[in-house]
């Protein structure tokens, strides 16, 4: 026995289906989208607009517009000719041609036999062809190519730049008398009206010969300058990096010493085109200080610096002083390029340089030689080596004694006699407190 027979005997009806709950189906929020902008555009817009498919009914019982053919006259015309169009037939009291207000005529200058005398007289040009060539202009609407191929009045050959160079004369001058235009009394933006007019024939000449010859260059000239353009471009952007080579090579060349010489009123100091500054006004880009000794020159330093070394041992307490060295052993170096003598001459320490210039100008002599001959730079070398080499001795000799007062007790004497009078003093003191103590 089934469950719907046990309904039956029993007059229970079917139960009704329950009804599903029909589950909100919420889109995922896509990534890159914050909660806020997701929830206010509702979601993701659709790909693209769907074409209506329907089609606008045609409407049949609209009435027709009648159309009346409509004779007309065309005001830019000057003959007359009558010549007939379709009109609606609501637009038949409008007569006016539509296209009429495109017809734009310029303002052709007129003047006066008088203003031609007056003003406008010209060996090369002729009234008579002055005139023709106005009419043209008017009649041509100054289209110049134009004029000048119906240019012809009296078999003359006349070239575009002579008809315009005639044509902007006569304007500019009846501008500038007031007629034309501005006629009447004086305005002051006439002479601006003026220079509209100005025609150089000269420059406009060239200016065309440099377009035929421009056109009539081969393929070759062309692709030939075509590399030139391309060359012009990678080199504006090497630029950058040119000059930074530029500068590490300088850089190795060590030009940058010379920027430490002072600037005296015996030694001018002269800025090159580079940025660097060179003694004596010689902006010379080879060579570096300090070198191009020759042997003699190195075995008299060596000699002095090994005697001074052994003439000034120093004690143990100031063992820690430097020795003074006059001289370095520097090896012989080759320039490239061509260079100045002077700049061979050593440069001393940016400390030193005032001391030495002032002890060089208490003998009488400039920071720098005057004649850099070879005797002179090593004579003026070895004055400026023992210069500071005096400074250096007269340094050490400061501070060794400086370290002999800090040892010994103040008001102290060392020397031998100020020994026994110390000996002799003490006995004395020692005798009289015995006779006090008795």
């Amino acid at each position: 026995m089934s469950s719907s027979d046990i309904r039956d005997i029993l007059q229970i009806s079917k139960p009704s289906e329950p009804v599903q709950k029909k589950t909100k189906q919420t889109e995922k929020r896509p990534e890159g989208i914050s909660r806020e902008l997701y929830s206010l555009i509702g979601g993701a817009p659709p790909v693209a607009f769907v074409k209506p498919t329907y089609k606008a009914k045609f409407q049949t019982k609209k009435k027709t517009t009648p159309w009346l053919l409509q004779p007309f006259t065309n005001p830019a015309r000057s003959d007359d000719l009558v010549l007939k169009h379709w009109v609606k037939e609501s637009e038949v009291e409008n007569q006016d041609y539509p296209f009429a207000k495109f017809n734009k005529v310029i303002d052709i200058i007129d003047y006066s036999d008088d203003d031609y005398e007056k003003y406008l007289t010209d060996s090369d040009w002729s009234k008579d062809e002055t005139d023709y060539l106005f009419s043209l202009c008017r009649q041509y609407d100054l289209r110049f190519p134009i004029i000048e191929d119906r240019y012809d009045f009296q078999s003359k050959v006349r070239t575009m730049e002579d008809l315009k160079d005639r044509y902007y004369s006569v304007c500019r001058k009846l501008i500038l008398q007031g007629k034309g235009p501005l006629s009447g009394e004086y305005i002051p933006d006439r002479q601006s009206l003026a220079n509209q007019y100005a025609f150089d024939k000269s420059k406009e000449v060239d200016r065309k010969n440099a377009l035929i010859m421009l056109f009539n260059r081969t393929k070759e000239q062309v692709e030939e300058e075509e590399a030139l353009f391309v060359e012009a471009k990678r080199i504006e952007m090497n630029e950058a990096r040119l000059s930074r080579e530029r500068e590490s090579l300088l850089n190795s060349l060590k030009l940058e010493q010379i920027q430490q010489v002072p600037s005296t009123p015996n030694t001018p100091v002269h800025t090159s085109p580079g940025g660097l500054a060179s003694p004596g006004g010689i902006g010379i880009t080879g060579g570096t200080a300090g070198g191009g000794h020759s042997d003699m020159k190195k075995k008299k330093k060596l000699s002095m610096s090994e005697d001074i070394k052994k003439g000034r041992k120093l004690s143990n307490g100031s063992s820690g002083m430097m020795e003074v060295d006059t001289s370095h052993d520097r090896k012989e170096k080759l320039t490239p390029g061509v260079y100045v003598r002077s700049q061979k001459l050593p440069i001393v320490k940016p400390a030193m340089q005032p001391k030495v210039i002032k002890v060089l100008e208490e003998l009488g002599i400039g920071p720098r030689p005057i004649m850099h001959t070879a005797q002179i730079c090593h004579k003026f070398e070895a004055l400026q080596n023992s210069i500071v080499s005096l400074f250096e001795l007269k340094k050490v000799v400061d501070k060794t004694e400086m370290e002999h007062k800090v040892r010994n007790p103040k008001g102290r004497d060392t020397t031998p006699t100020g020994r026994k009078r110390a000996s002799s003093n003490a006995g004395s003191t020692s005798g009289n407190r015995e006779k006090r103590r008795k």
